[in-house]
């Protein structure tokens, strides 16, 4: 596969990711972030200046993308921790209860 491929390739695939993050299946986004992989390993350090400008938007989707994840789990894991304190609560009720 010629670099000019592997570029749209991985910017099609990029912009996959980013409707999935969008819509926050994280899972289709994991599968595609695996396929995109190995062709933005596969690209080579000298391309000419158009195909630098969409490495460069692939990368700055790649970052926020990351940022999305990251706010994403820091949320979740606060609403898991919401839900296991009110576990917890109840669970000192219905121990309270029995005395």
């Amino acid at each position: 596969m010629e670099q000019r491929e592997l570029i749209q390739n991985a910017w099609a695939l990029t912009e996959a990711i980013e409707e999935a993050a969008g819509k926050d299946d994280w899972a289709r986004a994991a599968e595609l972030t695996e396929a995109r992989a190995p062709l933005v390993m596969a690209l080579q350090a000298e391309q000419p200046a158009d195909a630098l400008a969409m490495i460069r938007k692939i990368q700055a989707s790649m970052d926020a993308v990351a940022t999305r994840a990251k706010d994403a789990q820091a949320a979740l894991a606060a609403v898991y921790r919401r839900s296991m304190d009110g576990a917890k609560a109840v669970s000192r009720y219905h121990q309270a209860a029995r005395f």
